[in-house]
């Protein structure tokens, strides 16, 4: 695993230098939350597409139990601009997240969306002392704990996609495990890679965010951040993955 990701590192050094002054996007989070029961999550990424200078807005709503998307999320707004009259990046993104939310307004409200739940661990790309593999959290911000710790590892390995090998992108694929309470799970597993990926070519945890609804069993999204190969240099977006503790 640490000679791909370090031959990952190496391919992003050399998009590097084929770009000097360029670098691909790396979308913001908004975490929406988890619905009043924990049975759906919601978030939203959103930023400049590099190349374009497109804006761009992504809303995703998840079956917690289920671990997928709720259609007919996801919501995904690309807006392409004319800027022969002046070019605010700032303004663009602000009118296309609201024109999106406004879309997936509906669906959040239909699930019950409700800005529940906390974000107990958070290593964004920025973040160099901390392994970007590994994270450890208490799953409540509660002094002292009163849960088990959770342990949280994410392993990536190469999985060839021909689309993108024809044109030299080495791509990767991830597994998620989770060890919490003695117990040892396989979040996700990936066996190919989903075209919705694109060239995917390296993984991260980004963060977790927890939940203990009333009377429910307690849930939570592990969002892992994925490079992929992009116009001016590796990309960054999120996937999330949802479950039960």
């Amino acid at each position: 695993m640490r000679v791909f990701a370090v031959l990952s590192l190496f391919c992003f050094g050399l998009l590097g230098l084929a770009v000097p002054a360029s670098a691909g996007d790396m979308a913001k989070v908004q975490v929406l939350g988890f619905s009043e029961d924990g049975r759906y999550f919601a978030f939203e990424q959103y930023g400049i597409q590099d190349g374009s200078g497109f804006p761009y807005s992504e809303i995703f709503v998840l079956d917690v139990f289920e671990d997928s998307w709720v259609r007919p999320s996801p919501f995904r707004q690309r807006d392409e601009i004319d800027d022969s009259q002046g070019y605010d990046p700032d303004a663009l993104l602000q009118e296309t997240r609201a024109q999106n939310r406004l879309t997936a307004q509906q669906l959040l409200q239909d699930k019950g969306i409700a800005g529940k739940g906390e974000t107990v661990g958070h290593s964004p790309v920025t973040e160099l002392s901390a392994d970007p593999y590994k994270m450890t959290v208490n799953l409540r911000p509660v002094v002292p704990p009163i849960d088990d710790p959770m342990d949280i590892e994410l392993q990536q390995f190469p999985m060839p996609d021909a689309t993108c090998a024809s044109y030299g992108v080495e791509t990767a694929g991830f597994q998620l495990n989770t060890v919490h309470g003695g117990e040892a799970r396989v979040r996700h597993a990936d066996t190919q890679l989903p075209k919705s990926r694109g060239c995917a070519i390296g993984y991260r945890i980004e963060r977790v965010v927890s939940y203990f609804p009333d009377g429910k069993p307690p849930v939570l999204a592990i969002l892992v951040q994925v490079l992929k190969h992009g116009f001016e240099g590796p990309d960054g977006r999120i996937l999330a993955i949802t479950g039960r503790l």
